[in-house]
């Protein structure tokens, strides 16, 4: 006789599947109906679709769905799912489409305090990216979180928050850019023009001050036409006076530390830079 497993059994196995949407869909199927998902999974319930469960080097890495149940839940962690025993308000929960999760707000704050500056950067950009919260909002919420763990890091995140980043390596590069390379904070998105007022580019991050320019180049960059796009307009940028540094995803992951000291160097040559040559105007986005 076949003996299939239990629908609970195939569930948890699905907790560590690599479909988002299945991980997700399963979650709510494992856990009572009141007690709300947290954190990227309550954003991608949402509507934030840049969130996907995944990072590290190409999205390699899973990471697990959460769940509030406050203080006193009995719901035990387990692979694939970790269980948020912190206070949750009333104030902090919405229902949307028929599921209950944290707020935009609450979900992006709770992922800075537990997962660092970093992996809560790329949550709020994407969220404020699409339109379901804003650094203001973030800030307000954050003030009555007061005495929590992790609210520190989670303060540093917010005043990072930029909508402006188009894609969550943009988001790390920035968060590299700042904290890790000590830099100031560069403008996001900014258009570049020459001093007749001609468009030449967009850059992803650039400190006026030190005349530097950073650039994220995702796996599309590598096609032929896009790459020779790519050499005529970082010459153009260079033309210019501006520092040109760019990165792709093995700068953001095993080569980090190399990016950090490419960063510095550039902004060290842009600040010795004779600014009498600079032909650029920006125009922020």
């Amino acid at each position: 006789m076949l003996h299939l497993p239990s629908p609970r059994l195939l569930d948890e196995a699905l907790l560590v599947s690599g479909d988002t949407d299945v991980r997700v869909a399963a979650v709510r199927r494992l856990i009572p109906i009141e007690v709300p998902l947290g954190g990227w999974a309550a954003l991608r319930w949402l509507g934030v679709d840049a969130l996907d469960g995944r990072t590290g080097p190409a999205g390699a890495t899973l990471l697990p769905i959460t769940v509030c149940t406050g203080p006193v839940g009995r719901l035990r962690s387990r692979p694939g799912l970790v269980v948020d025993r912190s206070t949750i308000l009333a104030i902090d929960l919405v229902e949307h489409a028929g599921v209950l999760v944290t707020s935009a707000e609450r979900s992006c704050l709770d992922i800075m305090r537990f997962h660092g500056v970093e992996a809560g950067l790329v949550a709020a950009d994407s969220t404020v990216r699409a339109g379901l919260t804003t650094r203001e909002r973030l800030t307000a919420v954050l003030a009555r979180m007061c005495g929590l763990k992790g609210v520190p890091q989670a303060r540093l995140a917010v005043s990072l928050v930029d909508g402006r980043a188009e894609s969550s390596p943009e988001s790390r590069l920035r968060y590299v850019w700042v904290v890790e390379a000590g830099l100031p904070v560069p403008l996001v998105n900014p258009v570049v023009l020459d001093l007749d007022g001609r468009f030449v580019a967009r850059t992803d991050l650039v400190d006026p001050e030190a005349g530097t320019v950073g650039e994220y180049d995702g796996s599309q960059h590598r096609e032929l036409a896009q790459h020779t796009a790519d050499n005529v307009r970082e010459e153009d940028v260079e033309g210019l006076n501006l520092e040109v540094t760019r990165s792709t995803s093995l700068d953001l992951w095993p080569h980090r530390r190399r990016l950090v000291a490419r960063l510095q160097a550039a902004h060290r040559r842009g600040t010795a830079r004779d600014r009498a040559k600079d032909s650029w105007i920006l125009r922020p986005t």
